[in-house]
């Protein structure tokens, strides 16, 4: 049991037209290997990695608007200034007029609000905006959830996941540690690309497998859970 999981129960369920059929009883680690090696993902020839044990989310943000805006990527000529900037940014007025203590990173709202206020201007993609959102992967929604993000990256949009442990590691296992990024991929499998700014690399992952697991996950930054995401959401018009 972690955090997140105590607040999904309380959370709106999530629908999604995407439908798989999950297998019943299963558990990940005996379906499934582990990518564990991953692709690295490098501009200008040098490894993105997140440049502090605290940036995580801040990369994933500066990963997002590149792989999303040419104009940002253009004007890219250091990207760890870029993410230190956007650390500081994403903690500031995180809960009301109170910034968010750095030794906790970046939380899942600020990034949801950071992708949304750049999000409607991004060519060739649905108009969102992001919401942040915990899962348990092991209801219903949660299964859902890791559906709607398979669409999401399926229709050309980043969708940021917060992973983390369970209670049984400590209370500081119990929330989310972690950012990593769903990467934009149009797949006819149900796999996702997923860059975890901890390495640099790009790891495949069957969604089955991030469910009901209870090893690490090299995607997950060698963490076991799936605990929060940052979900594109339509924008839907006055007309619909």
């Amino acid at each position: 049991m972690n955090l997140s999981a105590i607040l999904a129960r309380l959370a709106p369920p999530v629908v999604t037209p995407i439908q798989f059929s999950w297998p019943q009883d299963y558990v990940a680690e005996d379906w499934f290997t582990d990518d564990a090696e991953g692709e690295p993902l490098t501009v200008g020839g040098r490894l993105l990695r997140q440049s502090s044990p605290r940036t995580c989310g801040a990369m994933v943000a500066v990963v997002s608007r590149m792989l999303m805006e040419e104009d940002f990527r253009a004007r890219l000529r250091n990207v760890h200034d870029v993410e230190a900037g956007l650390y500081r940014d994403l903690r500031r007025d995180a809960v009301g007029p109170i910034s968010w203590p750095a030794c906790l990173g970046t939380p899942p709202w600020r990034l949801a609000h950071m992708l949304s206020a750049h999000a409607q201007r991004w060519p060739g993609v649905p108009a969102v905006s992001y919401r942040s959102i915990p899962v348990d992967t092991g209801t219903d929604s949660g299964k859902a959830i890791l559906q709607w993000i398979w669409h999401a990256v399926g229709v050309g949009l980043p969708v940021p996941l917060y992973t983390g442990g369970d209670i049984r590691g400590g209370l500081s296992h119990a929330v989310p540690r972690h950012v990593v990024l769903a990467l934009p991929a149009t797949d006819d499998t149900p796999e996702l690309s997923i860059y975890d700014p901890g390495t640099g690399h790009v790891y495949r992952v069957p969604i089955f497998s991030m469910a009901q697991r209870s090893t690490p996950l090299p995607a997950f930054g060698h963490w076991t859970h799936l605990a929060w995401a940052v979900l594109p959401q339509p924008i839907r018009s006055h007309h619909d």
